[in-house]
């Protein structure tokens, strides 16, 4: 029986018989297979001119999903969510938020902002697309491209370093707390009772939440038996506080910043007004919402205090101390390098290094290289904390711990033109945070 479709006027489709060929109705059964979640049709359509015949085609969904749209960057994501209501909901669906998420290689983050005495005050977020593997060449260099550009923000001048949790950088600003994911430009800004706050995720919900410690040094130096108060935040969609839970602890004051670690959140901390000053690593269970422990940490592992980076190493948390000549010496050749073992039983191992060369350790407003973590092949980066003054190289180290050799690597459009710091009215010293292994993700908050 042959079947005719209707041609009407300003209509897309044809009038056309279909042929009775037994090949063709299989290939025409099979083109026209349609079900709930896939849709596999061919259509026929005239040129501009009313003749000739073009048949368009339209892909099942797993195979746009599988073979296009998990190819593409997740800037290129974005425009397809305004192609249509299925295609958004494809791209913002758990399951294929997930399945990227897995799929896609880790990037490098560069965030610097202008001085914090400059105007005007921007935070600079670039990415760009790490080695593969460790290169043997002493020298070599990668690319980042400007993916956001967040007005009146400005970073801390100090050791710290912002890495990135889940796909999302995080920061704090006076009394705000800002979060964004430079794959997607999604930013998130709600108000900070206090500073310090971290970000912490749960990988088992699926869910990020901020860590808030309320009570102040004032507080604790005029009271040193009171209790911490701790306010922990969730956040649903669109950054929506979903819930907001206190909770208490022994006292104690923050001397780092904090970093996410498989659903923990680690910082370094100390006890006031003590006279031995005992140091230690708190351990935040992100799920549960509890500290979970106070993991004692020998003196050395927390001896630059703020100017400490935590960092994985390994899938363990990881303290890199530069081993300076003195007090006043502002560069280091020697590092040593302190791993938690055991959480459970607070089991610290311990190795040094010599560098091939002396990196700049100066306090203050100086010159300033830091450890910013380490890449898949486990090589452990150094990194500034500042930019290069008025549109010089920026460089980063990959130290391997096994070969014991260093190579340095230049990162390419990183504010290096002198019309990108005029463009931008950059002045002085630009604050600058190198996170690796930064996860390309396209969740949406």
């Amino acid at each position: 029986m042959m079947k005719r479709e209707e041609h009407e006027k300003g209509s897309r489709f044809i009038s056309e018989p279909i042929s009775l060929n037994p090949k063709k109705m299989d290939a025409l059964t099979t083109a026209k297979s349609v079900t709930h979640h896939h849709q596999n049709e061919v259509y026929e359509s005239r040129d501009d001119n009313g003749v000739g015949k073009k048949p368009r085609v339209l892909l099942p969904f797993d195979i746009i999903e599988a073979e296009v749209l998990s190819r593409l960057p997740g800037k290129s994501l974005m425009k397809f969510l305004c192609v249509s209501k299925t295609w958004s909901s494809l791209i913002r669906s758990q399951r294929f938020v997930a399945s990227y998420y897995a799929a896609k290689p880790s990037r490098f983050l560069v965030a610097f902002t202008n001085s914090v005495f400059g105007e005007p005050k921007n935070l600079f977020i670039f990415t760009g697309e790490e080695e593969e593997t460790s290169s043997s060449s002493s020298s070599s260099s990668l690319v980042a491209n400007l993916d956001m550009t967040i007005p009146e923000v400005t970073l801390d001048h100090g050791g710290s370093k912002y890495s990135s949790v889940h796909g999302f950088l995080s920061c704090c600003y006076l009394s705000r707390f800002i979060m964004c994911n430079p794959s997607t430009g999604q930013v998130i800004t709600f108000p900070c009772k206090a500073v310090p706050t971290f970000l912490g995720y749960d990988p088992v919900h699926d869910q990020f939440k901020a860590l808030t410690l309320l009570t102040s040094r004032y507080q604790l130096r005029h009271n040193p038996n009171l209790m911490c108060t701790h306010e922990v935040l969730r956040l649903g969609r669109g950054g929506v506080v979903v819930s907001r839970t206190l909770v208490t602890s022994p006292p104690y004051q923050t001397i780092t910043k904090g970093l996410c670690i498989n659903g923990f959140i680690y910082y370094g901390a100390s006890v006031p007004n003590q006279e031995a000053n005992p140091v230690f690593v708190v351990c935040f269970d992100v799920r549960y919402e509890r500290v979970l422990s106070f993991i004692p940490t020998p003196k050395q592992v927390l001896f630059w205090k703020a100017f400490t980076s935590l960092i994985e190493y390994k899938g363990k948390l990881a303290v890199v101390v530069p081993n300076c000549q003195g007090l006043g010496s502002p560069s280091f050749d020697r590092f040593n390098l302190w791993i938690l073992e055991d959480v459970t039983k607070h089991e610290w191992s311990k190795q040094t290094f010599q560098l091939p060369l002396s990196l700049p350790f100066a306090l203050g407003m100086g010159e300033r290289v830091i450890s910013q973590g380490t890449n898949k092949a486990g090589e452990i980066i150094f990194s500034p904390s500042t930019l290069p003054y008025r549109a010089q190289p920026f460089y980063v180290f990959y130290f391997n711990t096994v070969t014991n050799n260093m190579r340095r690597v230049r990162i390419h459009g990183v504010a290096d033109t002198e019309e990108f710091w005029s463009r931008y009215g950059l002045t002085g010293h630009c604050s600058a945070s190198f996170s690796p292994q930064h996860d390309d993700s396209i969740a949406f908050l």
